[in-house]
């Protein structure tokens, strides 16, 4: 069937676990190598760059109005390498994993010039437990809040928005800021407890969140997830953080004003046979709609209330699968703001992803973002664009 052996290693992947593609033993260590690598061909074409407005990560990539841009770079996953050890010791699960996620895009300054890698390093962590205990997780890995929603965005083996900004992003967005926040790889000390049942629950701290201020306590993070079998899941996931601003930081006008961050979202997959639903939905205050913290405060520290959805059906017939998904998120302004700032950015994907063997799936994308502004000038344009994406990914 397409896509669930390929959505099952881009999930073991994000989770950094060994899709056990390549295995050896050494001494009393199982060693496994694991990997994926894509490339997408992506015409954008920009009707309205919009503006320039806090909150807004902007669409186009800076382009001008009017003007088409055309990539090569990869999707809403890098290419990745995952190297990972694990062993039973004294009663106890052992892991470490470490993994390599370089970007396709090259750059360059100008024409003949050697131009910019984009890279990354998404997981370096170790974990250790038993069936007991549940087990614990030390490093760097996929955060809780918005795990769910973007493992189960259809564009997760293609890719969604953001192509415009040409890779320097290292990723495309999927459906981020236009639905869902990204979850991010951050650095965290986990726990997830025993299963229980079809219940599996996790809990961390995590390295706080400074956009506009500093902050001597952790991010929190939980995530609750319910398994239905082969009829799909429905999760539930909370984050906080509490964040001071700081006195003498220029963008901010208040008085050390207290500015936290406190959210939570609900989502479910859910299967019918060869039709597909994903549906998640998220609130938050001091949150922002993009990356967690981006745009959530005004310039004296107050929190911006923010909410997002995002629905998505596709189908399959035979190792082809259609899809389509639509996204929105939305930012307030609070009693202080006056100066242009994000609204709402809304998306939608249409999607076509092939299976042509298990290891390898073709797709191609029709993507269409907008963002709506708040005390924009007169005769400001929404932002919006529009993409075409055909490419590969591969699996190993």
């Amino acid at each position: 069937m397409i896509s669930k052996k390929l959505v099952a290693a881009s999930i073991l992947a994000a989770m950094g676990t060994s899709a056990h593609a390549i295995g050896f033993k050494a001494g009393e260590w199982e060693m496994d190598i694991s990997g994926s690598v894509n490339a997408y061909y992506n015409t954008t074409s920009c009707d309205n760059a919009g503006a320039a407005a806090d909150g807004a990560l902007g669409v186009c990539g800076g382009t001008a109005t009017g003007q088409d841009r055309t990539s090569i770079q990869n999707g809403l996953l890098p290419g990745f390498i995952i190297f990972s050890a694990s062993t039973k010791q004294a009663g106890y699960d052992l892991k470490a994993v470490i993994s390599i996620d370089p970007g396709t895009t090259f750059t360059g300054a100008g024409t003949g010039t050697s131009g910019q890698l984009v890279g990354d390093q998404r997981r370096v962590f170790l974990q250790f437990g038993n069936e007991s205990m549940g087990t614990i997780k030390a490093g760097r890995d996929i955060g809780l809040f918005g795990q769910n929603a973007i493992l189960n965005d259809m564009s997760l083996l293609a890719v969604g928005g953001g192509s415009g900004f040409n890779g320097a992003l290292n990723t495309t967005l999927g459906s981020i800021g236009a639905g869902y926040i990204y979850t991010e790889f951050q650095p965290q000390i986990t726990y997830t407890t025993p299963a229980i049942g079809n219940l599996s629950l996790s809990a961390g701290v995590f390295q706080p969140k400074t956009p506009r201020g500093e902050a001597d306590s952790p991010g929190l993070q939980a995530l609750a997830t319910y398994s239905l079998g082969d009829a799909g899941k429905v999760w539930g996931a909370l984050i906080n953080q509490s964040r001071d601003s700081l006195p003498d930081d220029p963008a901010v006008t208040g008085n050390n004003a207290q500015s936290d961050i406190a959210g939570y979202e609900v989502g479910a997959a859910l299967n019918f046979g060869n039709l597909g639903l994903v549906g998640n939905y998220f609130t938050g205050e001091g949150l922002g709609t993009t990356l967690i913290g981006f745009g959530g405060a005004d310039l004296q520290g107050q929190e911006r209330d923010s909410d997002g959805y995002l629905v998505q059906a596709t189908y399959k017939v035979g190792n082809t699968k259609f899809g389509i998904n639509y996204g929105a998120s939305t930012l307030d302004a609070t009693s202080n703001d006056a100066a242009i700032m994000l609204d709402e950015t809304s998306q939608l994907v249409l999607g076509v992803y092939h299976n042509l063997t298990p290891s390898l799936t073709i797709a191609g994308e029709y993507i269409t973002r907008e963002e709506q502004y708040r005390f924009a000038p007169a005769g400001t344009p929404k932002g919006e664009e529009n993409t075409i994406a055909v490419g590969a990914i591969l699996f190993f």
